[in-house]
């Protein structure tokens, strides 16, 4: 079947469903004419069934009404008994022999004999009466003799030749029943093998519709398969190369559907590279924030009010060691800077909503310990940074992170051919003056106290003390975060953290020169500690002052 000539499916299943149905029509068609004409057969042999019995009783008509002509002479008490008999018999005989001529048999030599055999028996019962009425001269015996001799000589071979006559007609329709018989028993063999054809034709006409069915299921398993393997992602152009080469409609799907997965998988491929590129700019983690499937579902004004955490950081002092490099290097090592700290944000949980040039502002959504964990590992890995940086000769770089949480508004701002994501509240600006503390203190990193507030754990940290910052009229608590810094300087900071918490009470209380004091001690073990020295600053600033009004310890900070 392999060979068959190409053709369309749909030619193939109309011929071959014009097959099975003409197939069984014929068949029908046989079946019905067959079964009118052995009824036909049947009845026929019936017929000649029914003649034959006819026949038969004929012949026994004839035998009863000859022994009735015999009794007439033998049995002289049953003479007019005989004779009715004899009657009966021979009128019986006569209805058959008319029967059988109205059916076109051969009986006419018959008729001719019964008639001569009636007109024989008429002449002998004629005989027997004139002996009965005494008309008669002869005696008994001499009549009885006559009778018998006309008996032997006339009537006897009379009525042989008519049962011969009658043999001969019962052989006549013995063959003819025979004859249909053997025609029954032709058309039945004929039927039986014409039956056998219809089943082998019908036979063949099913093995093909099965490698039909083979033949198109497979394929469409196939197709179904790649269209699976499509939506998995794991399509490859092998699942169908086998049904693209078929020449039916099947082969066209097949090869459509190629043509559509290679086009499809190109988009995608290109969509996929477009989705990357566009995380670049807006992360996964800002579009889950926002809620939204894709970047291309992202409109202008989307956005997303809750309390988060938010972190700025930048580095320290990049501005004049950015003077001493071409534009080229600072684009380089701002780059190489920021592509080894970003992931840190990502993998606590925050996205990054910009870049402000050698530093950035983070979102954390879920919670303070995501920010300020991020910012001690992202402070030890400047450590390690400045490693790498010590064996190019360059001087290491130290960052500035400032931690704070409160309501605010993240989303998309802009215009519609350009739109970005930014954060709005008084808190994202007072997170970015809390960073701007960290040039003034000389610390790294600085949370405030609504974020200590939140933390669910205690870190290695001191208080800087009280502020106002910039814009902002009442005083906020702020802590200082040590604990990613170098091993060294946290054991100075942790050594020197009781003396400088007291000397931070004592400033709070208007106690100068007792907390110039446990400042200065805290500069003699650790002269690196610019916090302690800008105290003792403060300190021997506020001793030729009065006390102001209202001193709760706040220092009220000029610039941002």
């Amino acid at each position: 079947m392999n060979q068959l000539p190409a053709k369309s499916i749909q030619a193939r299943l109309a011929f071959l469903i014009g097959a099975l149905v003409l197939t069984a029509a014929i068949t029908a068609l046989i079946g019905i004419v067959n079964a009118a004409k052995f009824q036909q057969q049947l009845a026929q042999v019936e017929n000649y069934a029914a003649t034959l019995q006819q026949n038969a009783d004929a012949r026994s008509d004839l035998l009863k009404a000859q022994i009735a002509l015999k009794n007439t002479f033998i049995t002289e008490e049953y003479r007019a008994q005989d004779y009715g008999d004899y009657a009966w018999y021979s009128q019986r005989f006569d209805e058959y022999l008319y029967m059988q001529s109205l059916r076109g048999k051969p009986v006419a030599d018959l008729k001719t004999q019964n008639d001569l055999y009636k007109t024989q028996s008429n002449d002998f019962f004629t005989e027997i009466d004139a002996v009965q009425s005494g008309e008669s001269t002869l005696e008994d015996d001499e009549v009885n003799a006559i009778l018998a001799q006309m008996n032997l000589d006339e009537i006897d071979p009379n009525a042989q030749q008519m049962e011969k006559g009658m043999q001969q007609l019962y052989t006549l329709d013995l063959q003819s029943m025979r004859a249909e018989i053997a025609a029954i028993e032709e058309r039945t063999r004929l039927n039986l093998f014409v039956g056998q054809l219809a089943m082998l034709a019908l036979a063949a006409l099913i093995i093909w519709s099965a490698y039909e069915m083979m033949h198109i299921s497979r394929p469409l398993e196939n197709l179904t398969g790649a269209i699976v393997a499509f939506e998995n992602k794991t399509y490859q152009p092998e699942l169908l190369s086998s049904d693209e080469k078929r020449p039916d409609e099947l082969g066209e799907l097949a090869r459509a559907v190629g043509g559509m997965a290679v086009s499809i998988t190109e988009s995608n491929r290109l969509k996929e590279q477009f989705l990357q590129a566009a995380q670049r700019f807006v992360p996964s983690q800002y579009l889950e924030f926002l809620e939204k499937d894709s970047i291309t579902s992202v409109k202008l004004g989307d956005h997303v009010s809750a309390e988060m955490a938010v972190m700025f950081s930048d580095i320290r002092g990049f501005t004049s060691m950015s003077e001493k490099m071409t534009a080229k290097e600072n684009f380089d090592f701002v780059n190489e800077y920021l592509k080894l700290v970003s992931p840190i944000i990502q993998k606590h949980d925050g996205f990054i909503v910009k870049f402000l040039g050698d530093g950035m502002m983070a979102i954390f959504p879920y919670g303070v310990n995501d920010a300020v964990q991020a910012g001690i590992e992202k402070s030890q890995l400047v450590q390690q940074f400045n490693q790498t940086l010590k064996t190019r000769g360059l001087p290491p770089i130290s960052v500035g992170i400032g931690v704070h949480t409160g309501p605010m508004m993240v989303g998309m701002i802009g215009e519609e051919m350009r739109m970005q994501g930014d954060a709005f509240s008084d808190n994202v600006n007072l997170t970015s003056r809390i960073e701007g503390l960290n040039k003034f203190y000389g610390t790294s990193m600085i949370i405030s106290e609504d974020t200590l507030r939140q933390l669910p754990q205690t870190l290695k940290m001191r208080s800087l003390g009280k502020a106002v910052v910039k814009g902002r009229a009442g005083p906020l608590g702020m802590y200082e975060v040590y604990e990613g810094l170098p091993a060294e300087m946290v054991a100075l900071k942790e050594s020197t953290r009781p003396g400088f918490e007291r000397g931070i009470q004592l400033f709070a209380a208007g106690k100068f020169a007792e907390a110039g004091s446990l400042f200065s001690k805290v500069l003699e073990q650790d002269h690196t500690d610019k916090t302690a020295k800008v105290y003792i600053e403060y300190c021997a600033e506020m001793l030729d002052r009065p006390l102001p009004a209202g001193w709760d310890g706040a220092i009220v900070m000029d610039s941002k």
